[in-house]
């Protein structure tokens, strides 16, 4: 998966639209841009999107699933 040159791509890796676990990849000619890296905080008792409580002792922080990106790190411009 690889965006040519005449190719401009949006690819949500994650919390789009979200308060926090941002990640969002642009795509042109070959290349990546990473924008918006976030990472959220969850509270003890709150449910989140997928419907997982979170509860005292798990990580104190969250963030999206980096893998496609790493996959692809030679083509990650910024």
């Amino acid at each position: 998966m690889t965006p040519d040159h005449n190719d401009l791509w949006f690819l949500p890796l994650g919390g789009t639209g979200e308060i926090g676990m941002n990640l969002n990849l642009y795509g042109h000619d070959g290349q990546w841009l990473m924008v918006d890296c976030g990472v959220t905080f969850p509270k003890p008792g709150r449910v989140s999107a997928d419907g997982t409580v979170h509860h005292r002792g798990e990580p104190p922080v969250q963030m999206a699933d980096p893998a496609f990106i790493a996959d692809r790190r030679e083509q990650l411009a910024g």
